[in-house]
């Protein structure tokens, strides 16, 4: 005769099968909310997000206070723009279902890169954009008459700044920057069309 079962051992079987089976919902355990408070911020530009995760931004107030919230339990980089002259990034390392306080942070002076983009014969290619990868600074438009763009402020590292145009492949391009600094970088964009300017000869 088959021997019955304990309940305790059935309801433990339960648990572990809904659990292998994602029955649980453990999304808030694998995220938690970073605040602080930036000094000196100009809340109309001023914004924090995680580098690598741009996507994962909040806004500033204007006494400087943010809180952003879904930040991956794991160690993490803030990415802050406090104000049109300076930025900064912070290692903090997140929690899931708690809030980290990374408290008051005083942004130093931003680096600046104007970016001139030029095709192979020297042309401003039409409609180029630049992103700088991994950061809020995306889709930047080119001038169209200059072919520059000016971008800013980033705080101190290493970039790599994604450049691409109608008709051109994205261009990939690594830049440093330090605190304060002002960087020219020229990009010249190859054209996709190697047959476009086929004049019939031999």
């Amino acid at each position: 005769m088959r021997a019955s079962r304990h309940p305790s051992f059935l309801a433990m079987a339960a648990l572990s099968v809904a659990g292998a089976c994602g029955g649980f919902n453990n999304g808030p355990l694998e995220a938690g909310i970073v605040r602080g408070r930036i000094l000196d911020v100009e809340a109309d530009v001023a914004v924090v997000s995680v580098f690598g995760k741009p996507d994962l931004r909040a806004s500033v107030s204007p006494d400087g206070r943010f809180e952003l919230r879904d930040v991956p339990a794991t160690s993490v980089e803030l990415f802050l723009v406090a104000s049109r002259t300076r930025a900064a990034r912070t290692k903090v390392l997140a929690q899931g279902a708690r809030i980290i306080d990374v408290g008051t942070i005083d942004a130093p002076l931003g680096g600046f890169i104007t970016v001139r983009v030029r095709d192979s014969r020297g042309d401003v290619p039409p409609r180029a954009k630049v992103e700088v990868d991994e950061t809020v600074f995306d889709d930047l438009e080119v001038d169209a008459s200059s072919g520059e763009v000016r971008i800013g402020p980033l705080p101190a590292g290493c970039y790599t700044l994604e450049v691409e145009g109608d008709e051109h492949d994205k261009t990939d391009e690594g830049v440093c920057v330090r605190e304060g600094e002002e960087l020219v970088r020229e990009v010249v964009l190859g054209n996709d069309d190697p047959g476009g300017d086929d004049d019939g000869g031999d």
